[in-house]
Protein backbone atom coordinates (compact mmCIF):
# COMPACT_ATOMS: atom_id res chain seq x y z
CA UNK A 1 0.00 0.00 0.00
CA UNK A 2 1.63 3.20 -0.86
CA UNK A 3 1.42 5.98 1.48
CA UNK A 4 -0.79 8.59 1.57
CA UNK A 5 0.55 12.03 0.69
CA UNK A 6 -1.32 15.29 1.46
CA UNK A 7 -3.42 16.66 -1.08
CA UNK A 8 -5.98 20.16 -1.49
CA UNK A 9 -9.16 19.86 -0.90
CA UNK A 10 -9.65 22.06 -3.86
CA UNK A 11 -8.34 19.49 -6.12
CA UNK A 12 -11.48 17.55 -6.76
CA UNK A 13 -12.97 20.88 -7.65
CA UNK A 14 -9.88 21.40 -10.16
CA UNK A 15 -10.81 18.03 -11.90
CA UNK A 16 -14.89 18.66 -11.51
CA UNK A 17 -14.57 21.67 -13.27
CA UNK A 18 -12.37 20.68 -15.84
CA UNK A 19 -14.14 17.14 -16.59
CA UNK A 20 -11.82 14.81 -14.96
CA UNK A 21 -9.01 16.31 -16.73
CA UNK A 22 -5.67 17.47 -15.44
CA UNK A 23 -2.31 18.82 -16.35
CA UNK A 24 0.39 17.67 -14.08
CA UNK A 25 1.03 20.76 -13.31
CA UNK A 26 -2.05 21.64 -11.50
CA UNK A 27 -1.43 18.02 -9.74
CA UNK A 28 1.62 19.07 -8.41
CA UNK A 29 0.31 22.04 -7.20
CA UNK A 30 -2.28 20.54 -4.96
CA UNK A 31 -0.09 18.05 -3.29
CA UNK A 32 0.59 15.21 -5.68
CA UNK A 33 3.95 13.70 -5.36
CA UNK A 34 5.77 12.20 -8.61
CA UNK A 35 5.19 8.86 -6.60
CA UNK A 36 1.58 9.29 -5.97
CA UNK A 37 1.17 10.46 -9.85
CA UNK A 38 3.07 7.21 -10.80
CA UNK A 39 0.75 5.02 -8.87
CA UNK A 40 -2.09 6.39 -10.29
CA UNK A 41 -1.40 5.56 -14.06
CA UNK A 42 0.67 2.45 -12.93
CA UNK A 43 -3.17 1.31 -11.14
CA UNK A 44 -4.93 2.53 -14.40
CA UNK A 45 -7.10 4.87 -12.08
CA UNK A 46 -5.71 7.81 -14.58
CA UNK A 47 -4.55 7.52 -18.02
CA UNK A 48 -2.69 10.00 -20.50
CA UNK A 49 -4.49 11.51 -23.00
CA UNK A 50 -1.06 13.51 -24.04
CA UNK A 51 1.72 14.57 -22.42
CA UNK A 52 1.45 15.90 -18.99
CA UNK A 53 -2.69 15.65 -19.23
CA UNK A 54 -4.28 13.42 -17.15
CA UNK A 55 -8.11 11.74 -17.77
CA UNK A 56 -8.36 10.95 -13.84
CA UNK A 57 -10.50 8.33 -14.94
CA UNK A 58 -11.00 5.08 -16.86
CA UNK A 59 -12.60 4.59 -20.42
CA UNK A 60 -12.30 6.78 -23.63
CA UNK A 61 -12.69 10.20 -23.41
CA UNK A 62 -15.26 12.57 -24.08
CA UNK A 63 -15.23 15.14 -26.94
CA UNK A 64 -15.46 17.93 -23.94
CA UNK A 65 -12.60 15.85 -22.37
CA UNK A 66 -10.63 16.18 -25.68
CA UNK A 67 -10.80 19.74 -25.85
CA UNK A 68 -9.93 20.76 -22.27
CA UNK A 69 -7.01 18.43 -22.51
CA UNK A 70 -6.10 20.41 -25.89
CA UNK A 71 -5.73 22.85 -24.03
CA UNK A 72 -4.05 22.33 -20.93
CA UNK A 73 -1.91 20.65 -23.96
CA UNK A 74 -1.13 23.80 -25.72
CA UNK A 75 -1.15 26.61 -22.69
CA UNK A 76 -2.77 29.47 -21.22
CA UNK A 77 -2.59 31.22 -24.36
CA UNK A 78 -3.89 28.62 -26.61
CA UNK A 79 -7.40 28.87 -28.25
CA UNK A 80 -9.65 25.65 -29.45
CA UNK A 81 -9.57 26.81 -33.88
CA UNK A 82 -10.07 26.21 -36.92
CA UNK A 83 -13.08 23.36 -37.38
CA UNK A 84 -13.44 22.45 -34.11
CA UNK A 85 -13.80 26.29 -32.78
CA UNK A 86 -16.93 25.96 -35.84
CA UNK A 87 -18.06 23.25 -34.52
CA UNK A 88 -18.70 25.03 -30.93
CA UNK A 89 -20.20 28.16 -32.98
CA UNK A 90 -22.49 25.98 -34.62
CA UNK A 91 -20.98 26.54 -38.30
CA UNK A 92 -22.43 23.63 -39.84
CA UNK A 93 -21.11 24.03 -43.58
CA UNK A 94 -17.45 23.05 -42.17
CA UNK A 95 -17.05 18.99 -42.06
CA UNK A 96 -16.14 17.52 -39.04
CA UNK A 97 -13.55 17.61 -37.67
CA UNK A 98 -12.89 13.45 -37.12
CA UNK A 99 -11.89 13.03 -33.48
CA UNK A 100 -9.23 16.22 -33.87
CA UNK A 101 -8.90 19.05 -31.80
CA UNK A 102 -7.44 21.76 -33.69
CA UNK A 103 -5.55 24.64 -31.42
CA UNK A 104 -3.91 27.96 -32.37
CA UNK A 105 -0.94 29.56 -30.17
CA UNK A 106 1.38 32.80 -30.69
CA UNK A 107 4.31 31.96 -33.12
CA UNK A 108 6.87 31.50 -30.32
CA UNK A 109 5.36 28.94 -28.24
CA UNK A 110 7.10 25.37 -28.35
CA UNK A 111 4.12 23.30 -28.44
CA UNK A 112 3.81 20.89 -31.39
CA UNK A 113 1.39 19.02 -33.27
CA UNK A 114 0.45 15.55 -30.69
CA UNK A 115 -1.90 12.48 -30.93
CA UNK A 116 -5.10 14.00 -31.79
CA UNK A 117 -4.10 17.60 -31.11
CA UNK A 118 -3.22 19.41 -34.18
CA UNK A 119 -1.19 23.16 -33.62
CA UNK A 120 -1.33 26.31 -35.75
CA UNK A 121 0.70 29.22 -34.88
CA UNK A 122 0.44 32.54 -35.84
CA UNK A 123 1.66 36.15 -35.26
CA UNK A 124 -1.86 37.81 -35.04
CA UNK A 125 -3.66 38.40 -32.14
CA UNK A 126 -5.56 35.30 -31.38
CA UNK A 127 -9.40 36.70 -30.32
CA UNK A 128 -11.61 34.48 -28.19
CA UNK A 129 -14.53 33.51 -26.85
CA UNK A 130 -14.33 32.22 -23.43
CA UNK A 131 -16.14 29.45 -21.40
CA UNK A 132 -15.40 28.56 -17.92
CA UNK A 133 -12.79 26.29 -19.13
CA UNK A 134 -12.29 26.30 -22.90
CA UNK A 135 -11.16 29.16 -25.24
CA UNK A 136 -12.38 29.15 -28.63
CA UNK A 137 -11.35 31.51 -31.34
CA UNK A 138 -13.95 34.20 -33.08
CA UNK A 139 -16.33 32.79 -35.46
CA UNK A 140 -14.09 34.55 -38.30
CA UNK A 141 -10.68 33.52 -37.21
CA UNK A 142 -12.47 29.52 -36.55
CA UNK A 143 -14.12 29.68 -40.26
CA UNK A 144 -11.05 30.93 -42.39
CA UNK A 145 -8.67 28.93 -40.33
CA UNK A 146 -11.12 25.73 -41.35
CA UNK A 147 -11.00 26.85 -44.84
CA UNK A 148 -7.52 26.13 -45.43
CA UNK A 149 -7.96 22.38 -44.97
CA UNK A 150 -10.80 22.22 -48.07
CA UNK A 151 -10.75 21.59 -51.27
CA UNK A 152 -13.48 22.45 -52.93
CA UNK A 153 -14.72 26.35 -53.58
CA UNK A 154 -18.28 25.66 -53.42
CA UNK A 155 -17.99 24.01 -49.75
CA UNK A 156 -15.34 27.65 -48.78
CA UNK A 157 -18.31 29.73 -50.19
CA UNK A 158 -20.67 28.06 -48.13
CA UNK A 159 -19.24 28.00 -45.18
CA UNK A 160 -17.99 31.53 -45.85
CA UNK A 161 -21.30 32.70 -46.37
CA UNK A 162 -23.00 30.42 -43.41
CA UNK A 163 -21.44 32.96 -41.04
CA UNK A 164 -22.46 36.02 -43.01
CA UNK A 165 -26.02 34.53 -43.10
CA UNK A 166 -26.36 34.44 -39.69
CA UNK A 167 -24.35 36.89 -38.86
CA UNK A 168 -21.80 34.94 -36.70
CA UNK A 169 -19.15 37.40 -38.28
CA UNK A 170 -19.40 40.59 -40.56
CA UNK A 171 -17.64 40.73 -44.04
CA UNK A 172 -14.88 42.50 -42.11
CA UNK A 173 -13.90 40.30 -39.95
CA UNK A 174 -13.87 37.37 -42.47
CA UNK A 175 -11.11 39.76 -44.54
CA UNK A 176 -9.12 40.46 -41.83
CA UNK A 177 -8.74 36.67 -40.02
CA UNK A 178 -8.21 36.16 -43.88
CA UNK A 179 -5.39 38.72 -43.93
CA UNK A 180 -3.78 37.17 -40.61
CA UNK A 181 -4.42 33.82 -41.24
CA UNK A 182 -1.90 31.65 -42.94
CA UNK A 183 -1.00 32.32 -46.42
CA UNK A 184 -0.88 28.33 -47.68
CA UNK A 185 -4.07 27.34 -49.63
CA UNK A 186 -6.16 30.50 -49.15
CA UNK A 187 -6.75 30.90 -52.91
CA UNK A 188 -10.17 29.54 -52.37
CA UNK A 189 -10.51 31.74 -49.61
CA UNK A 190 -9.65 34.67 -51.81
CA UNK A 191 -12.26 33.68 -54.51
CA UNK A 192 -14.71 33.35 -52.10
CA UNK A 193 -14.19 36.77 -49.89
CA UNK A 194 -14.18 38.43 -53.57
CA UNK A 195 -17.85 36.81 -54.10
CA UNK A 196 -18.93 37.94 -51.13
CA UNK A 197 -17.61 41.53 -51.17
CA UNK A 198 -19.58 41.97 -54.64
CA UNK A 199 -22.87 41.12 -52.49
CA UNK A 200 -23.44 37.04 -53.36
CA UNK A 201 -24.50 35.44 -50.22
CA UNK A 202 -24.37 32.02 -51.57
CA UNK A 203 -22.66 29.07 -54.31
CA UNK A 204 -25.16 29.55 -56.61
CA UNK A 205 -25.56 33.55 -56.48
CA UNK A 206 -21.47 32.92 -57.16
CA UNK A 207 -22.39 30.93 -60.04
CA UNK A 208 -24.89 33.40 -61.21
CA UNK A 209 -22.06 36.35 -60.75
CA UNK A 210 -19.67 34.24 -62.70
CA UNK A 211 -22.31 33.91 -65.65
CA UNK A 212 -22.61 37.39 -66.00
CA UNK A 213 -18.98 38.89 -66.16
CA UNK A 214 -18.76 36.21 -68.43
CA UNK A 215 -21.67 38.17 -70.91
CA UNK A 216 -20.59 41.38 -72.93
CA UNK A 217 -24.25 42.17 -73.02
CA UNK A 218 -24.94 42.57 -69.24
CA UNK A 219 -23.58 45.13 -66.69
CA UNK A 220 -22.40 43.57 -63.22
CA UNK A 221 -25.39 43.38 -61.04
CA UNK A 222 -26.22 44.54 -57.33
CA UNK A 223 -27.00 40.95 -55.41
CA UNK A 224 -28.66 41.05 -52.27
CA UNK A 225 -30.37 44.77 -51.80
CA UNK A 226 -33.36 46.01 -50.07
CA UNK A 227 -36.16 47.39 -52.02
CA UNK A 228 -39.33 49.38 -50.88
CA UNK A 229 -42.03 48.97 -53.20
CA UNK A 230 -45.18 51.77 -53.89
CA UNK A 231 -46.96 49.88 -51.40
CA UNK A 232 -44.61 50.22 -48.58
CA UNK A 233 -43.42 46.71 -48.74
CA UNK A 234 -39.70 45.73 -48.25
CA UNK A 235 -38.35 43.31 -50.07
CA UNK A 236 -34.66 41.92 -50.78
CA UNK A 237 -33.87 40.56 -54.48
CA UNK A 238 -30.97 38.12 -54.98
CA UNK A 239 -29.42 40.29 -58.07
CA UNK A 240 -30.94 43.64 -59.62
CA UNK A 241 -29.93 45.24 -63.01
CA UNK A 242 -30.66 48.44 -62.00
CA UNK A 243 -31.13 50.28 -65.36
CA UNK A 244 -33.24 47.40 -67.07
CA UNK A 245 -35.12 46.99 -63.86
CA UNK A 246 -34.51 42.84 -64.50
CA UNK A 247 -34.79 41.21 -61.09
CA UNK A 248 -32.90 37.64 -61.01
CA UNK A 249 -33.80 35.07 -58.17
CA UNK A 250 -31.85 31.85 -57.78
CA UNK A 251 -34.56 29.52 -56.01
CA UNK A 252 -32.97 26.33 -54.97
CA UNK A 253 -35.62 23.17 -54.37
CA UNK A 254 -34.44 23.15 -49.98
CA UNK A 255 -34.63 26.35 -49.25
CA UNK A 256 -38.18 26.38 -50.54
CA UNK A 257 -39.72 23.03 -49.54
CA UNK A 258 -41.59 24.44 -47.12
CA UNK A 259 -45.59 25.82 -48.60
CA UNK A 260 -44.88 29.19 -46.26
CA UNK A 261 -41.39 29.84 -47.96
CA UNK A 262 -42.84 28.62 -51.62
CA UNK A 263 -46.12 31.59 -50.91
CA UNK A 264 -43.25 33.80 -49.31
CA UNK A 265 -41.17 33.56 -53.37
CA UNK A 266 -44.62 33.93 -55.08
CA UNK A 267 -45.94 36.87 -53.31
CA UNK A 268 -42.72 38.53 -53.89
CA UNK A 269 -42.87 37.49 -57.37
CA UNK A 270 -46.08 39.04 -57.61
CA UNK A 271 -45.05 42.11 -55.81
CA UNK A 272 -42.13 43.22 -58.23
CA UNK A 273 -43.87 41.84 -61.31
CA UNK A 274 -47.13 44.90 -60.39
CA UNK A 275 -44.66 47.54 -59.73
CA UNK A 276 -43.12 46.88 -63.14
CA UNK A 277 -39.98 44.63 -62.58
CA UNK A 278 -39.19 41.79 -64.71
CA UNK A 279 -38.47 38.76 -62.79
CA UNK A 280 -36.81 35.61 -63.49
CA UNK A 281 -36.06 32.70 -61.16
CA UNK A 282 -33.57 29.69 -61.70
CA UNK A 283 -32.78 26.62 -60.16
CA UNK A 284 -29.22 25.96 -58.43
CA UNK A 285 -29.42 22.91 -60.79
CA UNK A 286 -29.99 25.07 -64.14
CA UNK A 287 -27.24 27.38 -63.38
CA UNK A 288 -25.03 24.69 -63.33
CA UNK A 289 -26.04 23.00 -66.28
CA UNK A 290 -27.50 25.24 -68.66
CA UNK A 291 -25.91 28.43 -67.81
CA UNK A 292 -26.06 29.71 -71.32
CA UNK A 293 -29.32 29.46 -71.58
CA UNK A 294 -29.81 31.31 -68.55
CA UNK A 295 -27.47 34.55 -69.53
CA UNK A 296 -29.36 34.35 -72.81
CA UNK A 297 -32.76 34.88 -71.36
CA UNK A 298 -31.23 37.96 -69.48
CA UNK A 299 -29.55 39.04 -72.01
CA UNK A 300 -32.91 39.54 -73.72
CA UNK A 301 -34.50 40.90 -71.06
CA UNK A 302 -31.97 43.79 -70.07
CA UNK A 303 -31.65 44.59 -73.88
CA UNK A 304 -35.23 45.39 -74.07
CA UNK A 305 -36.02 47.34 -70.94
CA UNK A 306 -32.19 49.15 -70.44
CA UNK A 307 -32.59 52.55 -69.09
CA UNK A 308 -36.17 51.95 -68.09
CA UNK A 309 -34.49 52.26 -64.49
CA UNK A 310 -36.44 51.43 -61.07
CA UNK A 311 -40.37 51.81 -61.17
CA UNK A 312 -41.86 54.46 -59.93
CA UNK A 313 -42.21 54.89 -56.42
CA UNK A 314 -39.07 52.61 -55.97
CA UNK A 315 -36.62 53.29 -53.43
CA UNK A 316 -33.34 51.35 -52.20
CA UNK A 317 -33.16 51.07 -48.51
CA UNK A 318 -30.66 49.80 -46.03
CA UNK A 319 -30.80 46.95 -43.96
CA UNK A 320 -28.95 46.75 -40.37
CA UNK A 321 -26.40 43.95 -40.68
Amino acid sequence: MPRLCPVDPLFEAVVDEQDGVVHRDQAVRHGLTRTALTYRLRSAQWQVLLPDVYLTRAGEPSRRQMLIAAVLFAGSDAAVDGASACRFHGITSVPDDDGQVFVVVPWGSAVRSRKFVIVRRTNAPIRCVSTRVVRYVDPATAVIAATRRMRNERAVLAALSEVLQRRLATYDDLVRAHVEGPPRNSRLADDALEHLGAGTRSAPEADFRRLVRASPLLPTPEFNVWLRLSSGRVVCVDALFRSSAVVHETNGRSAHVREDRFEDMQERHDALTAEGFTVLHNSPRRLRLRGREVVAEVERCHVRFDSRGLPPGVVEVAMAG
